[in-house]
């Protein structure tokens, strides 16, 4: 978001299966830690638009394993917010939930969670409960990522390409 560095996952350090999320320049550097919690592993982050704070995913097997199909206890993970060294927690566990995105004005994440069945996305407003934004019956939702502007989501579903439109929430197969 802030379009100076990326952020992305790595089971580098010293446990092994583990994953952290680190941040690099764009021009390259020395890779940072973000969320790098020696006994849990945290995977798929998302900047806030500021920087100033990371939405993250955390424990179960979910980041490695995102292909599995159904529910498994092995995959409920929770998401995070991180801003300095404080965590927040966004989600109770329970369900798979992954691909935090957070809008440009840093009031709503979306989110990938199969928390009523089949998976779906949803919307956090920063201070409310989370709500189901999709209402697919069947398949998966991979690989969920937002434009800059988070007036999109694209995302894999059923082998296809699908946007959805985050003012009124409909979704498109995207042509290829």
């Amino acid at each position: 978001a802030d379009r100076r560095s990326v952020l992305f996952q790595s089971n580098s350090h010293e446990i092994s299966g583990m994953l952290d999320v680190y941040r690099v320049g764009v021009d390259g550097g020395t890779p940072m830690p973000v969320a790098a919690d020696r006994y849990t592993t945290e995977y798929f982050a998302a900047p806030s638009p500021g920087g100033d704070a990371v939405a993250i995913t955390a424990r179960a097997n979910a980041g490695s394993q995102w292909w599995r199909k159904g529910h498994s206890h092995l995959d409920e993970s929770e998401l995070w917010q991180k801003t300095g060294d404080n965590y927040t927690k966004l989600t109770e566990g329970g369900a798979k939930q992954m691909w935090p995105m957070a809008t440009a004005d840093g009031s709503k994440v979306y989110f990938m969670s199969d928390r009523n069945g089949p998976q779906n996305i949803w919307v956090m407003v920063r201070g409310q409960q989370a709500k189901q934004v999709t209402n697919f019956t069947d398949g998966r939702v991979l690989w969920a990522n937002m434009s800059y502007d988070g007036q999109e989501i694209v995302f894999n579903r059923n082998f296809k390409i699908s946007k959805l439109k985050t003012s009124d929430g409909k979704v498109a197969d995207v042509p290829i």
